[in-house]
């Protein structure tokens, strides 16, 4: 007896909006239309063995005449039964991508973080500032398109807004004088001196690049997700020098104290 397997691959087609995976109804359809019952494989680690059940084969003892090509009568065919078995499917399947946006993951972006300023709250007039915000990458669980999904944002910019008209763009959040081991007013990446005396506000803005795990790996979002940082309110003041009799600390109450 000479036996024929048959594959069905059903057609794919994408879309790129949200959705979920849909198929065709269950139908026996094509070569497999004269096959009953689901297909049997099995394999014992020298052969796999493919078995199911073909209308007009088969029958009980003795020999027969009859060639490969009579094993199959297809004038009595027996009426097909719908299998269930995956591998058994006709039809069109569609496939939908989940592509996640920035405003998708917009809900899961990261707190803002403090702003610190050195000296803290006060500056001189044309001496160096010191900005620094800590921000780091870091991953947030929660729910997508109804299925669990991790993000994670990892920082790549800073914007600091000085208050006074002027800001400045970073690739990190700055260090401190004391981390990098220089005075205090030195100038460093993330700092600013102001041209005049007053009381400004500095703010900081930080931007992330998000990654996305709906399962299967992550996918980086395209663009960048902005977000406010922490905002410090700074006193700026002139330096003058001056001949006095004693210091402040011994006289609180003198001139310039």
């Amino acid at each position: 007896m000479r036996l024929t397997a048959c594959v069905l691959v059903g057609a794919l087609s994408l879309s790129a909006a949200p959705g979920v995976i849909t198929s065709a109804a269950d139908s026996p359809c094509g070569a497999e239309a004269a096959w009953t019952g689901c297909p049997s494989v099995t394999n014992d680690g020298s052969a796999v063995t493919v078995t199911g059940t073909s209308p007009g084969s088969g029958g009980s003892g003795g020999s027969s005449d009859r060639t490969p090509e009579d094993e199959y009568d297809p004038d009595a065919p027996a009426p097909p039964e719908v299998c269930n078995d995956p591998l058994n499917r006709c039809g069109t399947y569609e496939v939908v991508l989940l592509r996640p946006t920035l405003e998708d993951v917009a809900r899961f972006a990261p707190t803002s973080h403090p702003l610190v300023d050195e000296p803290d709250g006060v500056g001189i007039v044309g001496m160096p500032v010191n900005f620094v915000v800590s921000a780091s990458a870091h991953e947030v669980a929660g729910t997508l398109f109804d299925l669990p999904v991790t993000v994670r944002f990892t920082p790549v910019g800073y914007t600091f807004a000085h208050g006074d008209g002027t800001s400045r763009t970073s690739t990190t959040g700055g260090r401190s004088w004391s981390a990098l081991g220089v005075p205090q007013f030195t100038s460093t990446d993330t700092s600013h001196a102001y041209a005049e005396r007053g009381t400004f506000t500095a703010t900081t803005t930080v931007q992330y690049v998000a990654d996305v795990d709906l399962g299967s790996g992550w996918t980086r979002v395209p663009g960048t997700l902005s977000t406010p940082g922490g905002t410090a309110t700074l006193r700026i003041v002139e330096a003058r020098t001056a001949l006095v009799e004693r210091t402040c600390l011994e006289d609180p109450t003198g001139p310039g104290c």
